[in-house]
């Protein structure tokens, strides 16, 4: 069975076309900077002449889908205009509030129920609700599924999902917390379970994606403990334009002092604040760091902010668990910056986080593994993330045997 996988993000829109269950990648890619005309490209894997990819005519993510589907009739893996050999259709997308508790078939009321959830995630669920409704208008015999970042935080406790405030927020408007990064968190952590030959279910594990968006979970013996990111991806670590955890009298206090309203201030603390306001040189850490090694002191101030709150974290879900036998890197950030691994499990051998300084160097640019040492007693990995396959597994556990 062929399915074809979409991930939207803000500005980008990843693809992936697979054969299930055999989880054989036929190939992928991204269309990146869409809606900037003289930056946005088509990256194919593996076929790709140049790894910069090609420049493309694409404003929106409707176009970007155009663009990949005519790819993929040019590469011939399957034919989208007769539409027999594209099986299925699977779509991330980051917040299904507490309406959708699993991976779910789109029909018509999915459509209306996916529509209500956009302002939760207003960077990231208009671009793929367009994307859904476009392979509808494409691809119209061809069934999707849809897969939520949040579904996977479902066994979340009730002591970590609640916030402490009337019940009747809950209740009545969902207020509570959700997690992001679900599909990344779940792909990483079946990949430690293998690699260390635990099941998942015997497995205290700490996971940490860190990307232009950051979280943290913990993982106890086959369910999550706990989840950095709240009711919205704004919640926990500081991020590449995020805040992170910040006190909500803040909001009042600038409406008061400023004139703003709240929608304003959220879109600043959403897309104007994290490692970009602090560090005034851009969102990319890489280059924050670079900065930093010029004797920037605002990159430098940037950075120790970053780690910070990373360890803070890490340390609280180490106790929480009562001690972890794992931690894993993922992400861009996560699974490519050796420095900032290094600055964020320095000092931890007590704890049992030893870290081997040359195997954490040689793991960058998509290679994977332990970089801990043998007797570390915490045992700690990189690796990278793989979302698409993640949806691929789900939407054809949910679908794939009524399609044979």
């Amino acid at each position: 069975m062929r399915v074809l996988i979409f991930n939207s993000g803000s500005s980008s829109l990843k693809f992936k076309l697979m054969d299930m269950p055999s989880e054989i990648e036929v190939f992928g890619g991204i269309v990146e900077n869409i809606g900037e005309p003289e930056e946005c490209r088509l990256v194919m894997r593996p076929s790709s002449s140049s790894p910069e990819g090609k420049s493309v005519d694409c404003m929106d993510h409707g176009q970007a889908l155009d663009i990949i589907l005519k790819e993929i009739d040019v590469q011939g893996a399957c034919s989208v205009r007769g539409r027999e050999k594209i099986d299925l259709l699977g779509h991330r997308l980051v917040h299904g509030k507490d309406i959708f508790k699993t991976p779910a078939l789109v029909n018509e009321r999915v459509l209306k129920d996916i529509d209500a959830l956009k302002e939760l995630a207003p960077l990231h669920m208009p671009p793929a609700i367009s994307v859904l409704k476009k392979c509808r208008e494409r691809l119209p015999d061809t069934p999707q599924v849809v897969c939520f970042d949040t579904t996977f935080f479902q066994s979340m406790p009730e002591r970590s999902y609640r916030y402490a405030v009337p019940r009747r927020w809950q209740q009545d408007h969902g207020v509570r917390r959700y997690g992001f990064h679900g599909l990344s968190h779940q792909y990483v952590s079946q990949r430690v379970s293998e690699q260390m030959g635990i099941n998942l279910s015997s497995l205290k594990l700490i996971s940490a994606h860190l990307g232009n968006g950051a979280s943290i979970t913990a993982f106890d013996r086959g369910g999550v403990l706990d989840t950095s990111m709240g009711f919205t991806p704004l919640e926990g670590l500081i991020m590449g334009t995020r805040s992170g955890d910040i006190d909500p009298a803040v909001l009042p206090y600038l409406k008061d002092r400023t004139g703003m309203d709240c929608r304003a201030i959220l879109d600043i603390l959403n897309t104007g604040s994290g490692l970009m306001a602090v560090g005034g040189c851009g969102r990319d850490l890489r280059s924050i760091m670079n900065e930093r090694k010029k004797g920037n002191s605002d990159a430098a101030l940037a950075v120790d902010m970053y780690v910070h709150r990373l360890r803070k974290y890490i340390g609280a879900y180490f106790f929480a668990l009562s001690g972890a036998q794992a931690f894993v890197f993922t992400g861009g950030v996560g699974e490519n910056s050796w420095e900032l691994r290094e600055m964020i499990i320095s000092g931890w051998d007590s704890l049992g986080f030893v870290l081997d300084k040359e195997a954490n160097r040689i793991a960058v640019n998509g290679r994977s593994g332990m970089i801990s040492t043998e007797t570390s007693k915490v045992k700690i990995f990189v690796v990278r993330t793989d979302e698409e396959r993640m949806i691929a597994r789900l939407a054809f556990g949910l679908t794939g045997h009524d399609l044979k």
